[in-house]
């Protein structure tokens, strides 16, 4: 009995760790990818740019998808679109195209095929910037990107450099692992800053608030009076003709006359810069701050492709006490997800205990049960690792079911072992007699669950990913921990009781000697 015991625990506790270990073998996702009915490219073009180039280019697109995709129900142009690139609003330099997707029974290319085949065409129009758009999958959680990198600076011209380096490192030096890299910040309509010399305008006898007047004046006019006819009144707003402030070179015809009567030309105290201005300004706690996301590659882990981006800015991007970057995405919510649903878990394992507990009378029995819930992270391991899957948060939704039927088996066998001891039976005889006798109904009971849970795990369909975690999770979780607890289960009610038994022993040996 003792080397019995001592070969199943040797078997179990190297399987045990074995499978923490290949944990980071399998890797993780924040959620198993969606079947989705379409897919949605999303283009921009620099501002400004004309509705029919913006229309050329989807054509163009257009005619790369009717050559090269196969198994596509139809395809969709819709120029100036709306909300693309979080530009508000619709304009001619903004468009989309969307394939839209047979069942996924008569599908020939995958999506992802379909995106990989889409991507090397992007960088075959200059000047273009394109994404996949949200199409018509379900979403549940998430809905940010797998990598978000937040970069906060109170100088935007700062802040704008950084993220565009991040883009740009991660388009060349980190495509293995990550996807369409982009920015939230678009750089807008032309735009011309007068920056004014202000020794050079007080010694002129001018102060900044009559040369912003006067400038406004000439640029947006100013309301000199109102007309009123009928109840109704109307502004009568003088400004400069429109012919006569088209160029740049007519804000230096703007005169403003100083306190001594002196018309003097801005253009002697102030010059003129050329920029673009940006169409939106984020800010977070009164910071700037601007978003740099990416996807990431099929099969590639999330916290190895986080940590490696982490890594390579760290090394390639100049530190700079003026900008700071924060770490987000997929990445982040994982960890506070899988947090959360530990906290969960822990609290169901100890509402278990405190059932069994109450009805055993005992707290050891409870302890005996409670060990076929790590058990269950082999066979959790296992069949991802057969099926090829990642595991994801949804994994922990079936650990936590999973926590509260795996002790069910161990339950009835630890509950006849009692009630063969009571009978008369020895410790080894009723350890013995028990999985025998229980063998039967543990094994029936198991497979009419995991028979159940068969087209839950792994048939597919619309859909199915979103519970093919859940249903192999506790599959797997269900077949390998109750195998192992009509093994283990005797081997530890043996070894804790006859620990209790010779402790019982020694106690009335003393009890013995002491009346002697």
């Amino acid at each position: 009995m003792l080397r019995h015991k001592a070969i199943t625990l040797g078997t179990i506790s190297a399987l045990f760790l074995a499978s923490l270990g290949s944990i980071f073998l399998l890797g993780f996702v924040y959620m198993p990818a969606q079947v989705s009915d379409s897919i949605k490219v999303n283009v921009s073009l620099p501002v400004g740019t004309k509705l029919e180039i913006t229309e050329a280019v989807l054509k163009q697109l257009e005619q790369s998808v009717y050559a090269e995709i196969k198994g596509y129900k139809n395809v969709s142009l819709l120029v100036g679109s709306s909300g693309n690139f979080g530009l508000g609003g619709s304009s001619s330099y903004t468009g989309s195209l969307t394939i839209g997707l047979p069942a996924l029974k008569d599908r020939i290319d995958s999506e992802d095929d379909i995106k990989a085949k889409l991507r090397k065409h992007f960088d075959k129009i200059p000047g273009a910037s394109f994404s996949f758009g949200s199409s018509g999958g379900m979403s549940l959680g998430g809905g940010g990107a797998a990598i978000n990198i937040s970069v906060k600076s109170d100088d935007l011209d700062k802040a704008r450099n950084t993220a565009n380096a991040i883009k740009t490192l991660l388009a060349e030096k980190a495509s293995d692992i990550v996807t369409d890299p982009s920015i939230d910040m678009k750089d807008g309509l032309p735009q011309v800053d007068i920056v004014i010399d202000r020794e050079r305008l007080y010694n002129l006898g001018l102060n900044i608030y009559s040369v912003g007047q006067e400038i406004k004046a000439n640029i947006a006019g100013t309301t000199a009076s109102r007309y009123r006819e009928g109840g109704t009144e109307t502004d009568i707003v003088i400004m400069l003709a429109e012919n006569d402030k088209t160029r740049l070179s007519d804000l230096e015809q703007i005169f403003v006359t100083n306190a001594q009567g002196i018309r003097i030309p801005v253009s002697s105290f102030a010059h003129y810069e050329e920029g673009l201005s940006p169409i939106s300004i984020n800010r977070e706690n009164q910071t700037r701050i601007i978003h740099v996301s990416a996807g990431t590659q099929k099969g590639t882990s999330l916290g190895t492709v986080q940590a490696k981006v982490e890594k390579l800015i760290a090394t390639e991007i100049p530190q700079d006490s003026a900008v700071r970057l924060e770490y987000g995405g997929d990445f982040k919510d994982m960890m506070k997800a899988v947090t959360q649903f530990a906290i969960i878990i822990l609290m169901a394992i100890i509402l278990v205990f405190a059932v069994m507990a109450s009805q055993f009378e005992s707290l050891l029995d409870p302890f005996i049960v409670l060990f076929t819930i790590p058990l269950a992270l082999v066979g959790i391991v296992a069949i991802y690792a057969i099926t090829g899957q990642q595991l994801n948060v949804l994994t922990a939704v079936g650990a936590l079911i999973l926590v509260g039927v795996i002790v069910n088996n161990g339950i009835v066998l630890v509950d006849y072992t009692n009630l063969l001891r009571k009978r008369g039976y020895s410790l080894t005889d009723a350890c013995a007699g028990a999985a025998l006798s229980r063998l039967r109904p543990i094994l029936m009971t198991t497979l009419t669950t995991i028979l159940g849970l068969v087209p839950m795990a792994f048939l597919p369909g619309e859909g199915s990913e979103m519970v093919q975690p859940i249903g192999q999770t506790i599959l797997g979780g269900l077949a390998f921990g109750t195998l192992m607890t009509l093994f283990l289960m005797p081997v530890l009610y043996y070894g804790f009781n006859r620990i209790r038994e010779k402790r019982d022993e020694k106690k009335a040996l003393k009890l013995a000697g002491g009346q002697s």
